[in-house]
């Protein structure tokens, strides 16, 4: 116990005296001494003279997510694009098509192709609009598109026809021949069509081709399970509307439901000028009760005041009123107003 009490009373001393040698020191700011700072070499003038740097070549970097547009003044290729119509802000969603564009020389990688198109039926006042709608034909191997314009060529596909495919659907010389000819196969064996009727329904509309095969089973299906069309008139229906063949299943009942019982079309009258089912619901509606309205709702070609179903949906409301109506769009107008 004893030992402790020591070694305790020694500790207490020690700290007595650092508490004293620390009170006596002398810590005033009057006594810090103050050291010169060294400034660096770049600061030697002073900060509010004016700074004379350049800074007008100096851009923000691009993010990830940008436009074509930012190169166009830099770029000759895209400057070539612009001058023949091509619409690039189409592309700026998509960084692939974007990517592959900037890499492209016009002279080298672009202009083989634009001449290829023009060869291929495209006027230069197209080509733009062709460009916009397949950018990516730049990609594609150039023995490849000229094997797809043989094979039209094989299929007796005549130049005019070859011309109006590829301005109507510029994706075709995206797709393989063997799709193509799949394709093609399909049609003929499914509408039991002879090579004529294949030809006409291609030109008329060339992206059916391509469309979905699943669709097109599912618009016969209820062209024949729903709608009562028949062999013949669904053929018949192909070739002279090919689009029906491509639209939503529920709108093309919708619209067969109201012209079949609604307005008394039977399907002979409704083959005969399918155009009708292409038309919006709202414009059969409206124009058809209009007419109905005035008495004039007739269908029947063998009586007075005829009215054709591709001239019910035809033209704008000016043409529908002064055409088949008989009136003004004024009246029109004022009439929709009530009905609304």
């Amino acid at each position: 116990m004893i030992l402790i009490k020591r070694i305790l009373s020694l500790r207490i001393h020690k700290h007595k005296v650092l508490f004293r040698c620390f009170c006596n020191s002398v810590n005033t700011l009057e006594n810090i001494q103050t050291s010169p700072i060294q400034w660096p070499k770049d600061y030697v003038t002073s900060p509010l003279e004016t700074n004379v740097t350049d800074f007008s070549t100096i851009s923000p970097a691009l993010r990830p997510t940008f436009n074509l547009a930012a190169y166009v003044n830099d770029s000759h290729s895209l400057q070539q694009l612009v001058k023949l119509g091509v619409e690039l802000y189409k592309f700026d969603n998509d960084p692939r098509i974007m990517e592959t564009i900037l890499k492209l020389d016009f002279e080298r990688d672009m202009k083989p192709y634009i001449r290829f198109i023009h060869d291929c039926g495209v006027p230069v006042e197209e080509i733009g609009k062709f460009l916009t709608k397949n950018p990516m034909i730049f990609t594609e191997h150039m023995d490849d598109l000229i094997t797809r314009i043989n094979y039209l060529q094989h299929k007796k596909f005549d130049k005019e026809m070859i011309s109006t495919i590829v301005r109507k659907y510029p994706m075709w010389l995206s797709q393989s021949t063997i799709d193509i000819d799949k394709s093609l196969g399909f049609f003929q064996t499914k509408f039991y069509l002879s090579g004529d009727n294949v030809r006409n329904m291609v030109t008329k509309l060339p992206k059916l081709i391509t469309w979905p095969k699943k669709s097109v089973n599912l618009i016969m299906f209820s062209l024949n399970e729903e709608m009562g069309f028949n062999r013949s008139e669904r053929k018949r229906l192909l070739l002279i509307q090919p689009k029906i063949y491509i639209m939503s299943k529920h709108h093309l009942f919708e619209r067969f439901n109201y012209i079949h019982n609604i307005m008394g079309i039977n399907h002979d009258r409704i083959v005969l000028e399918p155009q009708v089912l292409t038309s919006r619901l709202f414009r059969i509606k409206q124009r058809h009760e209009y007419l109905k309205y005035l008495n004039r709702a007739q269908y029947d070609p063998t009586k007075p005041n005829y009215v054709s179903l591709f001239n019910l949906v035809k033209g704008t409301d000016l043409d529908f009123c002064l055409n088949i109506a008989k009136t003004n769009t004024e009246k029109f107008n004022n009439y929709l107003k009530t009905v609304c």
